[in-house]
């Protein structure tokens, strides 16, 4: 009976399976076949009634195409009509480098033994999502990027920014984007992402979009050739409005954020080598800049220290090159230069200064002439190299006989120890002689000065005991003008000041009177229920309307009256 059991239950598995055996496959297939380089589309691998389908794939993609996502798996079984089938997905996120047709080949895969082959996929990539003509009936998307490059080709070591543009037709709440880490072909300066961005308005396709820059990309060209700039993904939360709304009139119901993956167009930036005929005083600097150079004294004594200083200001890639080596006389000598920077990037690329102070100490005495400071930039606005030249002042180096005169050889030494007092009395400055006996102390001249020496000392007493009391008693002065801080806390609260900031202001008030009256949260009733609206406020403060923020102050402020009124 067992054995028959087991039979019948084999063979039913069998005929379950069977079907399967006749309708494996693997099939690609893609969510968008044309679409646009601002674009994102998935592209999904099915695989139909295989068992042991992989969990990923390591494919070589059309070099036209850049994964942005994935892999992403799922598995599904049905019964229908009596048959059961399963599938198997695995699916990626990709973007495209550039524009035209791009044609997908078949994969094969080996699964126990047995080959699959999906068929090849044709894509149709469409340039940026905004059309050249502004009137153009072309269908666009409700959001998208646009890429701005300042100009298509660039030099070695020049310093330039790329400008992110978001076009939107609804309300944009937020946007995130990861930093920028690594660019090939080019040293990643700085990625800033923009709080408060200026907007402007367009007609697009029939259609007005609200355009704003929103990040910019600051880089430094490391190599020549030609690159492409690839696509960036932002993540964009859309403010939509529900159909029906809540009773309660609260913010949070009938309003619903959308958040979307959108990405920037890739575009090509050709990079040039620096034009031959630099010389011998060119370290890279390219830009625009003024030199001033600077001695701190022209005459010093031997082996006395001297500092020259010299300035580069103007903009360009300040963060990029070095000052060239300078060449000294032999009789002085030079220690490393003290490099100091005052930039920072604005615009297009670095503006400030650099500073190099280099610390000169002559061997022997005599007039030392310094060679002229030369430093060479490329101008990005005439194309061309110019070298600027600044003299510096010729140093004198004193002996030590021409700085303190010469007399050793023609006094006597008790007319130099004389001397020695007429030159201490000279440089200490004194202005009046005054008797051997003298006692500043018993000079009824200076009574006067000791009566208010001691007026201040008393005056410091007083503070001290003034302050220890205050100290003593700083709980009950707190709580005595608890109500007084918080209502001054509360009238600071800037009508400008976006809604995050004011929530965090009302609740900053809330516990400032809370911790100056020392006492807890459930003093009053309402208290507890006012922070856990405040709370949920914090979760989406751009929703929050000016009337409520108010409201939601006065609230506060009328709680802490009746706590005062207790």
């Amino acid at each position: 009976m067992v054995k028959s059991r087991y039979l019948l239950r084999t063979a039913f598995l069998f005929l379950l399976l069977t079907p399967l055996l006749w309708s494996q496959r693997v099939t690609l297939t893609a969510t968008k076949t044309r679409f646009s380089l601002n674009e994102a589309i998935r592209l999904t691998f099915n695989f139909e009634n295989i068992q042991n389908a992989p969990r990923t794939i390591d494919f070589d993609l059309h070099p036209d195409l850049q994964v942005s996502g994935g892999p992403y798996s799922s598995t599904n079984m049905s019964w229908v009509n009596g048959k059961i089938s399963s599938s198997s997905t695995l699916s990626f996120d990709v973007i495209a480098r550039k524009t035209g047709r791009i044609r997908i080949p078949a994969f094969e895969f080996d699964i126990k033994g047995e080959k699959f082959q999906t068929e090849a996929l044709v894509l149709n990539v469409s340039k940026s999502a905004v059309p050249e003509d502004p009137d153009s009936a072309e269908t666009l998307p409700s959001t998208f990027i646009k890429l701005l490059l300042p100009k298509d080709s660039m030099y070695q070591g020049e310093t330039f920014t790329l400008h992110y543009h978001l076009y939107t037709s609804e309300r944009v709440v937020n946007y995130t984007a990861s930093p920028q880490q690594n660019l090939e072909g080019f040293i990643v300066d700085h990625f800033k992402l923009h709080d408060a961005p200026a907007s402007s308005k367009q007609i697009l396709g029939g259609k007005e979009y609200i355009i704003a820059e929103i990040a910019s990309l600051t880089l430094t060209a490391t190599k020549t050739g030609e690159f492409v700039i690839p696509a960036k993904a932002f993540r964009i939360t859309l403010k939509r409005q529900d159909r029906y709304t809540s009773i309660f009139d609260d913010p949070f119901f009938g309003s619903s954020g959308n958040d979307i993956n959108i990405y920037s167009n890739p575009d090509t930036i050709t990079v040039f080598p620096l034009p031959a005929g630099a010389g011998p005083h060119f370290t890279g600097a390219i830009g625009d800049f003024a030199m001033h150079v600077s001695l701190d004294s022209s005459v010093i004594r031997e082996n006395q220290a001297t500092t020259l200083r010299i300035d580069i200001i103007g903009h360009g890639n300040m963060s990029h090159f070095s000052f060239p080596e300078q060449l000294f006389p032999g009789n002085i000598e030079i220690f490393e230069p003290k490099v100091k920077n005052s930039f920072q990037l604005q615009g297009q690329d670095y503006r400030g200064q650099r500073s190099w102070e280099y610390v000169l100490i002559p061997s022997r005495p005599g007039m030392i002439k310094v060679n002229d400071i030369q430093f060479t930039y490329f101008s990005l606005a005439d194309k061309i190299y110019r070298t600027l030249v600044m003299p510096v002042k010729d140093i004198r180096v004193l002996t030590r006989n021409e700085l303190e005169g010469d007399y050793a050889s023609a006094l006597s030494p008790e007319e130099v120890r004389l001397l020695a007092k007429d030159i201490r009395f000279l440089q200490l400055d004194e202005k009046k002689c005054v008797p051997a006996g003298y006692d500043p102390l018993r000079d009824p001249r200076n009574r006067n000065g000791y009566i208010f020496a001691l007026f201040i000392l008393l005056g410091f007493v007083l503070m001290e005991h003034m302050f220890s009391l205050r100290e003593r008693n700083m709980q009950r002065i707190r709580s005595k003008n608890a109500l007084k801080n918080a209502m001054q806390h509360f009238r600071r609260i800037a009508e400008e000041d976006r809604a995050e900031y004011y929530l965090d202001a009302i609740e900053k008030g809330l516990l400032i009177y809370l911790n100056d009256k020392q006492i807890e949260k459930s003093a009053h009733p309402a208290i507890p229920d006012l922070v856990k609206t405040i709370e949920t406020y914090k979760y989406a403060p751009g929703l929050l309307s000016r009337n409520q923020l108010d409201l939601l102050k006065d609230k506060v402020i009328a709680i802490i009256e009746e706590i005062e009124e207790v």
